[in-house]
């Protein structure tokens, strides 16, 4: 991110609002949060104005293994 989360929060709300679609792009901060996947994707999945995003992985197991954890990451507490 370019700020902290709670201004680029407040801009990309503010971009949705203006009708903008809004990309969360690497999500877990270009690697430097591999170890928490858990926390970010619960992050991104809780904002209201982030449409889609998208996550890079290194093998196809990992990939299989993040987008496993998506369904209990969207789950609204």
């Amino acid at each position: 991110m370019d700020a902290d989360p709670a201004t680029v929060t407040s801009v990309l709300r503010q971009m949705k609002a203006a009708g903008k679609g809004v990309i969360g792009m690497k999500i877990f901060g270009a690697g430097k949060l591999r170890d928490k996947t858990d926390e970010c994707l619960q992050f991104v999945l809780s904002l209201d104005c982030v449409d889609v995003f998208t996550i890079g992985s290194e093998s196809r197991e990992e990939m299989e293994q993040l987008i496993s954890k998506i369904p209990n990451a969207s789950v609204r507490g």
